[in-house]
């Protein structure tokens, strides 16, 4: 097995859908978002639930308008299990100035996609795992044949303790970490915290909390877990303003609470927000979530957080330097730009 990679060679290059950008050309950036979650094959078997056309249309034109409020990047973070399709996000990437950046990894929550489920170690044909081998093509070779290279690895942990399943793809995510010190992602389950169960898995494969960002453990409402989880040193993800379960201002003032205990450098605040889900109807998502868009952040919560205090500079390492620093492995302060709000 490979020696673990240290990211001690940080580079100045992000890939992102259109191709290669400068970490400088980053700016303002929405570190857990999504464009399409869906079924492909669910869809391709009842076409008249969507239209694709009409979904990138209507996802280009909702990230200009954020771009029109200063957001410059988006982190897409869909990826197998979820409908991660690079051909419908670069026909949205054509339409818009924001930067996509996407992802590679699964989502898988009940169990492996019978595809590998059988193959791998200690399955019915025992193998190495072919997860590892796709996932570091994505980041080393591009996406689907496309020029986008994955730049972050992602799994789901919901459960309080490790099933099969879950051990097998940390085993693998974290393989895949160890060949290219891509940073991971884990979509963590704030509501039955599980996020330090997340991290001792990881580190059991030598995976460093620094290289970890801890999807949605912002909105962890017991605040003793929280400062434990940040005592981590992982990054917390700040990213679900706009859904519900959690009221913005317990997701304000956890940001702030965390902010005022050091752990800033930590933070990446986003939304979460996909253009198209289809987990429910237009209508119903429309009346829950009428603030879960991309422009959330800057027209609420941005001065939201001004008025809790909040400084300029402070909101530059939030939206700019965290994510550059995640993506690249830089510990520089260069400033990007100006924040709206």
């Amino acid at each position: 097995m490979p020696a673990h990679h240290s990211r001690t060679a940080p580079s100045n290059r992000i890939s992102t859908v259109r191709g290669e950008i400068s970490a400088d050309a980053l700016g303002m950036t929405l570190a857990h978002e999504h464009l399409f979650v869906w079924n492909p094959e669910f869809h391709r078997n009842h076409p008249t639930l969507w239209e694709p056309s009409v979904g990138v249309e209507r996802a280009a034109q909702e990230l200009e308008r954020a771009y029109e409020l200063g957001i410059r990047t988006i982190v897409d973070l869909t990826v197998l299990g979820q409908g991660r399709d690079p051909q419908l996000i670069a026909q949205v990437a054509e339409k818009t100035r924001v930067n996509i950046i996407l992802a590679t990894g699964i989502y898988a929550l009940e169990g492996l996609p019978q595809i590998v489920r059988y193959r791998g170690p200690g399955e019915i044909l025992d193998m190495p795992d072919p997860l590892v081998d796709l996932m570091e093509s994505d980041i080393r070779d591009g996406i689907a044949g496309t020029r986008a290279k994955a730049a972050l690895l992602k799994f789901a942990c919901e459960h309080q303790e490790a099933d099969p399943t879950l051990r097998r793809v940390v085993a693998a995510i974290a393989e895949v970490h160890s060949r290219t010190g891509v940073p991971v992602v884990v979509h963590t389950d704030p509501v039955r915290p599980n996020a330090l169960l997340a991290l001792d898995l990881l580190a059991k494969h030598g995976v460093d909390p620094g290289d970890v960002v801890l999807a949605h453990a912002g909105d962890i409402t017991d605040a003793g877990y929280l400062r434990e989880v940040a005592g981590s040193g992982a990054y917390i993800g700040c990213d679900r303003f706009g859904m519900v379960m959690v009221p913005e201002g317990q997701r304000i003032s956890n940001v702030t609470d965390l902010v005022g205990r050091g752990h800033l450098r930590q933070l990446l605040l986003s939304h979460d927000c996909a253009s198209f889900i289809d987990h429910f109807p237009e209508d119903v998502r429309q009346a829950m979530m009428p603030d879960w868009s991309y422009d959330h952040l800057p027209l609420r919560v941005i001065p939201a957080l001004r008025r809790e205090g909040l400084n300029n500079g402070q909101l530059t390492t939030l939206f700019e330097e965290n994510p550059r620093r995640l993506l690249t492995g830089r510990t520089d302060t260069a400033q990007g730009a100006t924040h709206a709000g």
